[in-house]
């Protein structure tokens, strides 16, 4: 009984070491799937560098993100935003670039990545207000939500969500509100614009707002 109860034992220490696997292939069979001839095994592999969170895969995402295949460039987009910190800052560049790109979905991929990426803010944030005048409600919503991630640069973000909490789209000024909530007491100076935005007709940018307030408050 005690050799059973050992052996368990050690086969649940093996499995808790097993490298993660994505369709029961591991990270590196798939960064090096990210060379292969096939474009669809790339797109494939580039998704698993996402889902696996690879990030010695980010100089080869990097410059996906050039690629004349609109699927490659989103899904190396989307990789990026799933890795995406502060090693991710050589990204920046292609994914500004890629915020005029035609496909809104590598536009939404681009913006979500910028958000997450915090070693870059004077590149960054430009960008993300930029993205605030999208054509494209989520991709405008994600641009704001994006900014809540910049607690550091609080004053320079502030004003261009209090802009963003009068969008004409209901989800982006429900965006804009959490932001500021999370900037916490850096966006005291929005509480006026919060306090007008919790009279919206919309249920959930008033809840949004009043979520706000009070997280900017508490955390004085």
């Amino acid at each position: 009984m005690k050799q059973i109860l050992m052996l368990g034992i050690t086969l649940l220490l093996v499995g808790c070491g097993k490298e993660p696997l994505h369709k029961g292939k591991p990270a590196s069979y798939w960064q090096a799937a990210l060379q292969d001839p096939d474009v669809n095994v790339r797109r494939e592999a580039i998704k698993a560098m996402g889902v696996l969170k690879v990030k010695k895969a980010l100089p080869e995402l990097t410059a996906f993100l050039s690629d004349r295949d609109k699927d490659i460039r989103s899904r190396s987009a989307n990789a990026i935003w799933a890795i995406a910190d502060s090693d991710a800052g050589e990204a920046v560049p292609a994914l500004i670039a890629l915020l005029k790109d035609e496909d809104v979905s590598i536009r939404m991929n681009a913006v979500g990545a910028l958000g997450q990426i915090n070693s870059e803010p004077g590149k960054t944030i430009p960008a993300l207000e930029s993205a605030l005048g999208d054509g494209d409600m989520y991709v405008r919503a994600q641009a704001a939500k994006g900014m809540g991630y910049f607690r550091d640069q609080a004053s320079q973000v502030v004003p261009i969500l209090k802009k963003a909490l009068t969008d004409e789209a209901t989800n982006v000024r429900v965006a804009a509100a959490y932001a500021l909530g999370e900037l916490g007491p850096g966006a005291a100076g929005a509480v006026p614009e919060l306090r007008d935005a919790a009279k919206d007709r919309d249920g959930d940018v008033k809840t949004a707002a009043l979520f706000a307030i009070k997280a900017i408050q508490e955390q004085k």
